[in-house]
């Protein structure tokens, strides 16, 4: 058990690193699904994307995301369409699974856990821009919409190489994220949080997280523009929900600030009382 905070952190990353069990589990459904999207459409790509791809995943939270990159004669103008046909070959394929469509994926749940959870987004392939592959994917309203998985991961790789430590920052932010229900995407965390340690020069989790989480308020959780400038902005949830996760992200500035001083000023045990508050009881216990 962590009788500092240093600790704590260190072991709480321990817990968010995907297991073996999951990675197995993901590779045995991804053989099975690419099977039948090779089978019913000619497609011509199939790859891991999202927080897996990224190297940024929660576990236990985080689902499992791919790209099929589909030949554009099995595409549609309507990608709603497209998703429906996604939908009904995939639900064909394993009947005993409630295969549903939630834009701009199809969301195959192999169990009741997060990490059994596949979603597949079919993809046009459109070329190549500065040496990375650019594709078109549905956008949620019916049309599509430009993206580039492979520049959004180097471009958090190479954040992560100059300041290690970035993708273990996007981890604590993305659990805060989920442990309360704020309701954030996870892919606009993870481009903002990038964003907030490029211009940092080390990573000490307790400045960092208050400091990211004071970038996120600061930016009044707005669009965020493309910073490889292949695709257009990307959007932290529905204006619905904006409101009430502006307020939780007030909530845990104010924790983790809290936090922060408490670990300042010697006083251990209120630190970890406060990181636990954070993350809603998912901190390490402080030990003697």
């Amino acid at each position: 058990m962590p009788t500092t905070v240093s600790d704590a952190f260190t072991t709480l990353h321990s817990w968010l690193t995907p297991s073996a069990a999951e990675s197995a589990s993901a590779a045995f459904h991804r053989a099975s699904i690419e099977a039948c999207l090779r089978n019913n459409f000619g497609m011509t790509n199939f790859f891991r994307s999202g927080s897996f791809g990224h190297g940024t995943s929660i576990s236990g939270y985080s689902d499992v995301d791919h790209m099929a990159v589909l030949p554009t004669t099995y595409l549609h103008q309507n990608s709603g369409t497209t998703l429906a046909r996604l939908r009904n070959a995939l639900a064909y394929r394993f009947p005993r699974t409630a295969v549903s469509v939630r834009s701009p994926a199809v969301v195959v749940p192999f169990g009741t856990k997060i990490w059994e959870r596949h979603e597949i987004t079919p993809a046009d392939y459109m070329g190549k821009t500065n040496g990375s592959s650019v594709y078109e994917i549905p956008n949620r309203y019916g049309g599509w919409m430009t993206t580039s998985p492979h520049a959004h991961g180097e471009w958090i790789n190479e954040i992560n190489k100059r300041n290690p430590g970035t993708k273990t920052l996007i981890r604590f932010i993305k659990l805060w994220n989920y442990r309360r229900d704020v309701g954030i995407r996870s892919f606009y965390l993870e481009m903002r949080v990038a964003q907030y340690a490029a211009s940092e020069t080390y990573i000490s989790y307790p400045v960092d997280i208050l400091r990211a989480l004071n970038f996120l308020r600061n930016k009044g959780l707005a669009a965020m523009q493309d910073p490889t400038g292949l695709c257009g902005n990307f959007y932290p949830c529905s204006d619905a929900a904006k409101t009430d996760a502006i307020s939780k992200l007030d909530t845990a500035i104010m924790r983790a600030e809290r936090a922060y001083n408490h670990h300042q000023c010697g006083r251990v045990i209120d630190a970890f009382a406060d990181y636990d508050l954070l993350f809603n009881g998912h901190f390490p216990a402080w030990s003697y």
